[in-house]
């Protein structure tokens, strides 16, 4: 190997090396809102996901199949869907994206409420638009 081509090596590795973490970084949800039981057990969360809300729980054992998640908008009444959870590792999860699944309705604060049939499964969080 002459020196021009392990220099060309040396310089390509530590550009690959040194922008690693920076792309991993870009791509690490925000926390907006979270709320995690006392015993850990489950955990709610509003996330910024790449410039999109994402509306998420877990939970370490199977308590439950179906929830629902209801999203009261600045401007609007609320509105509720039912979402499965999932296995994920040694986690039952549900991530929710918030603009696929529920109305726009401009700035503001938007209200989110996760339920097991009409018992809410923890405190009401709130994310507001646009994220900052």
């Amino acid at each position: 190997m002459t020196w021009g081509r392990g220099l060309l090596w040396l310089v390509t590795i530590s550009v690959v090396l040194v922008a690693a973490p920076s792309a991993a970084s870009a791509s690490q949800p925000k926390t907006i809102a979270r709320y995690c039981s006392e015993s850990g057990d489950l955990c709610l969360g509003v996330l910024n996901r790449d410039g999109a809300v994402s509306l998420e729980i877990s939970t370490f054992a199977r308590y439950f199949d179906r929830y629902s998640l209801c999203v009261t908008p600045p401007r609007g009444t609320r509105s509720c869907r039912s979402f499965l959870m999932r296995k994920s590792g040694r986690f039952y999860v549900s991530k929710v994206r918030w603009h696929r699944n529920f109305p726009a309705r401009g700035p503001g604060a938007y209200l989110v409420r996760w339920k097991l049939r009409s018992s809410p499964l923890g405190p009401q969080l709130k994310f507001r638009l646009p994220l900052s």
